[in-house]
């Protein structure tokens, strides 16, 4: 109580664009009594029935921003059904700044008490496991109502990747190309940045970071790249760089990469080897890239013989993840981006796999809330893993949970036959059948791995591709050691563990039968 939750909700509600609602509002709207009239006629217990129904009705909403009353994480099923829902932010306060506001409001409750100051300090440290569950938490005491909404919103929309000096934010929100000149203005100190896209994505948000740059005093060069992974190629890298000299960038430019996974990984790549390396920023406009390919700083191009086989790790100096570039995805395009998602979910956090379950329908309709949430998640999980083995010698191969058997067919069809995100569909299902044969995964789980797949319009079989030909490409899959085939397998819904005694007839087996 008396942290601002209610105004700040509202202004934190009118900036991204979603439905405020008071939790103790609709307690007194339902019950015809104020918060007060209900503590002194029925009870805190009868208060507490009724906010406990509010909360579980609000958490299968989307699209709000909600305030509940200070009590409300004291019970488990609350804190439970807002953590399911999204974000949980904590506003609070120190105690003495707490009683002036909540003295000047009046009609506290809780406050009905001799010594209210001594109160406020018991309830606070009452509460204080319950808050600690929260996702975040913002100090109210010296801020303006303006500043502790931008304060919410800050944290609501970024995501931190700690890795020391390259440590760098993931910016997701609407409008969050704007971000694109700030974020390379700390990173470099000459004029010039070469902004790398393909002509449908520069025609629809080129201008957005021209004008973003400009107002940082820098200037966009343009570069144009064909759409398609088969521009992900050493050929298509040395024009560009071509084209960045050309341009007379030097060391003290950068480059943006606007587009989805092709453009990041080529203008990564690009900006890695450019004078041995200049900075750069990841401006993902598709859902696959803004929640996987943009975070974690692999870049690459192809090679005939496979995916990704040239390339650096390159941390970017910022991610701009902006949720209105996903209004112009065709469909198909965003479901790329939904085989990603589903995978943080098997690999990471089974709380995360069941909101995709039970939010399939609005995230399909593009629902800005629940994309916020998503993205927002996946990125964490990315970034989590990232931090903690930037280069991959162990935790992050499970990020590859699918790609074994996705970088196989998409090499087989010459990357024309199978997009990436149905391939990674199809490799997760193969993978989770392998995993249930071995016995590490349930009949169940594997069922539900398959379910969330298909709700979410991806295939789960493999084209009519031969087996042999499968496993002699993954053989050369750059995650293969030793001659021996590794995968990443389900245990559970939420663990996942690489295993490197995979044998061909698994494999067939696994494409075949599933």
């Amino acid at each position: 109580m008396g942290t601002g939750k209610s105004e700040v909700g509202r202004r934190v509600a009118r900036r991204l664009g979603m439905e405020f609602v008071d939790c103790d509002a609709l307690v007194e709207e339902r019950a015809g009594r104020t918060v007060p009239e209900i503590f002194e006629v029925q009870g805190e217990a009868r208060f507490r029935r009724l906010e406990r129904r509010e909360i579980a009705r609000l958490s299968r909403r989307w699209g709000l921003v909600v305030a509940t009353g200070g009590g409300a994480p004291k019970d488990p099923a609350n804190m439970e059904a807002l953590r399911r829902a999204g974000i949980v932010i904590c506003l609070t306060a120190r105690p003495e700044v707490i009683w002036g506001r909540t003295r000047a409001a009046g009609g506290r409750p809780l406050l009905a008490v001799p010594d209210p100051r001594a109160r406020i300090g018991e309830l606070l440290a009452e509460r204080r496991s319950c808050y600690a569950q929260a996702d975040c938490s913002v100090d109210t005491s010296d801020l303006t109502i303006e500043q502790a909404a931008q304060a919410a919103v800050d944290i609501a929309t970024t995501v931190g990747v700690d890795l020391g000096e390259r440590s760098y934010p993931i910016v997701i929100r609407p409008g969050a190309l704007d971000e694109v000149g700030p974020l390379m203005s700390r990173a470099i100190s000459g004029r010039r940045v070469a902004v790398v896209g393909n002509p449908r994505v520069l025609q629809l948000y080129g201008g957005r970071a021209r004008e973003s740059l400009a107002a940082c005093d820098m200037e966009a060069v343009e570069m144009s790249v064909p759409a398609g992974e088969r521009q992900k190629s050493l050929r298509r890298l040395e024009m560009l760089l071509q084209e960045m000299l050309a341009a007379g960038l030097d060391r003290s430019s950068g480059v943006i990469a606007l587009g989805g996974g092709v453009i990041g990984d080529l203008g990564g790549f690009a900006a890695a080897t450019y004078m041995r390396g200049i900075p750069y920023v990841q401006a993902p406009t598709s859902l696959l890239a803004q929640v996987d390919s943009s975070v974690g700083g692999k870049v690459a191009v192809d090679l005939p013989q496979g995916k990704n086989l040239a390339g650096a790790f390159h941390q970017p100096a910022g991610v701009a993840a902006d949720l209105d570039t996903l209004a112009s995805l065709p469909a198909r395009e965003l479901r790329q981006g939904l085989a990603e998602v589903v995978k943080h979910g098997i690999i990471a956090d089974r709380r995360y796999f069941e909101y995709l379950e039970t939010h399939r329908k609005p995230l399909l309709a593009r629902n800005r809330s629940v994309l916020l949430h998503v993205v927002r998640r996946s990125c964490e999980i990315k970034a989590d893993v990232v931090c903690r083995d930037e280069r991959e010698q162990g935790l992050r191969a499970i990020l590859n949970y699918g790609h074994t058997f996705a970088h196989a067919l998409e090499t087989w069809g010459a990357y024309r036959k199978c997009r990436h995100g149905d391939a990674v569909a199809i490799g997760m299902a193969a993978a989770a059948k392998l995993a249930q044969r071995r016995g590490w995964l349930s009949a169940e789980e594997a069922a539900r791995i398959r379910s969330l797949l298909a709700a979410m319009r991806l295939p789960v079989q493999a084209p009519d591709a031969p087996g042999d030909e499968l496993v002699r490409i993954m053989a050369a899959d750059k995650k293969a050691r030793d001659g021996k085939l590794r995968f990443v397998l389900p245990r559970a819904i939420g663990e996942a563990v690489v295993a490197d005694d995979v044998s061909a007839e698994e494999i067939a087996q696994a494409l075949a039968s599933h």
